[in-house]
């Protein structure tokens, strides 16, 4: 799962699955209720998120009522922010590189990695991200990740595709599933135009050669451009499409809720691995009981339940004798370092100019020029 404000296109929009695949709208402060005074911890991230915090028993057992605000992109918490949501937030996911924008704008607090519970049971593959840090202080923890791999139906297809490319085949035309995402389809697709290693890099020449392959699968390729890869799932459930331009390791679970069996395949060239990370707004109201919930949703049994309820991967090393086999393996995490080889963490668009690389507002730019083809 990239612009700063304009909700209305997201990235990483792969989240608005949560709402497609249950049914349910978007809500805002949806506050979980209990019959004695409590503190009231209001929490904003992706529907389904908030699982870990409301399994169990952990709200009751530590006097906390949980206030939840649905967001539908990174964006949208920025935007709260900046217009003043600092100081009523006690908690919130992002994606690991929107961290810097939050820090750059004094948004969020130095985390004290002490207060934190299981903190040392991270792995550090994903401590040592480097956005969730700033000048040495810690800003952001590791939540969960996963994968933007490639889905299709085993049904049509038999035999796993090995490149992305597999998708522009002439059997394959009008079949295509292709959602928006504005980081996971240039980070999928620039390494396939440009020939990159690091698709968040890019020249000027390089974004526009990415964005001109984009509208060619768009337009003479996909069968739609799904809004969510909620909708994308509904497109392979309902048998419209078979392959798809970018997806996500998670829809194979969903699809299954649905009756139907997808599959998903890590191609040759590389797929695109997210991370989403836990912050805590500038100004939290009750900053104690966000340190508790923090501690929670990292615990072995809050990412157990994120890996049940939504086919995710984990980042606490005692989870994973808590997931099922499936989730082993997809995710691997006996051999996380050749995992990642395959599966990269790329670095954040530059957010100033940085030599001859497009910033993320060109990046922005570029890809309305795709959204409107």
């Amino acid at each position: 799962m990239v612009r700063t404000v304009n909700a209305a296109s997201t990235p990483l929009s792969r989240r608005a699955v949560l709402a497609g695949a249950s049914g349910l709208a978007l809500a805002g402060l949806l506050p979980v209720r209990f019959g004695h005074a409590a503190t009231t911890l209001s929490w904003m991230g992706w529907q389904g998120y908030d699982d870990p915090f409301k399994a169990g028993t952990f709200l009751a057992d530590n006097g906390i009522e949980l206030a939840t605000t649905y967001m539908n992109s990174n964006e949208e918490l920025v935007a709260k922010l900046q217009a003043g949501g600092a100081g009523q937030l006690d908690l919130a996911t992002i994606y690991f590189g929107h961290v810097p924008i939050l820090t750059g704008a004094d948004l969020v607090e130095e985390i004290d990695a002490a207060k934190v519970a299981g903190f040392d049971r991270i792995f550090p593959q994903f401590l040592n991200v480097d956005t969730i840090r700033k000048d040495g202080k810690l800003f952001a923890v590791p939540f969960t990740w996963g994968t933007l791999s490639m889905v299709y139906d085993p049904a049509v297809i038999p035999a796993a595709p090995t490149s992305w490319k597999d998708c522009l085949k002439d059997e394959y035309k009008g079949k295509v599933a292709m959602t928006d995402d504005i980081t996971g389809l240039i980070s999928t697709w620039a390494p396939i135009a440009t020939g990159t290693t690091t698709p968040t890099r890019l020249t000027m020449d390089q974004l526009k050669a990415t964005i001109d392959l984009l509208i060619t699968i768009k337009k003479d390729h996909a069968r739609t451009f799904s809004a969510s890869y909620g909708e994308s799932t509904d497109l392979f459930a309902r048998g419209e499409v078979v392959i798809s331009a970018i997806g996500w390791d998670a829809q194979v679970g969903f699809a299954a809720a649905k009756g139907k069996k997808l599959a998903f395949a890590m191609p040759d060239e590389g797929v695109m691995a997210f991370m989403d990370a836990l912050v805590i707004p500038k100004g939290a109201p009750n900053i104690d009981a966000a340190y508790k919930a923090l501690g929670h949703a990292i615990s072995a049994e809050g990412q157990k339940v994120m890996a049940t309820n939504l086919t995710q991967a984990v980042v606490n090393a005692d989870a994973v004798a808590m997931v099922d086999d499936a989730n082993k393996a997809i995710y691997q995490y006996d051999n996380l370092d050749a995992f990642l080889t395959k599966a990269k963490f790329n670095p954040f668009w530059p957010l100033a100019p940085e030599g001859e690389f497009a910033t993320f507002d060109q990046v922005q730019e570029e890809y309305q020029r795709f959204l409107k083809a």
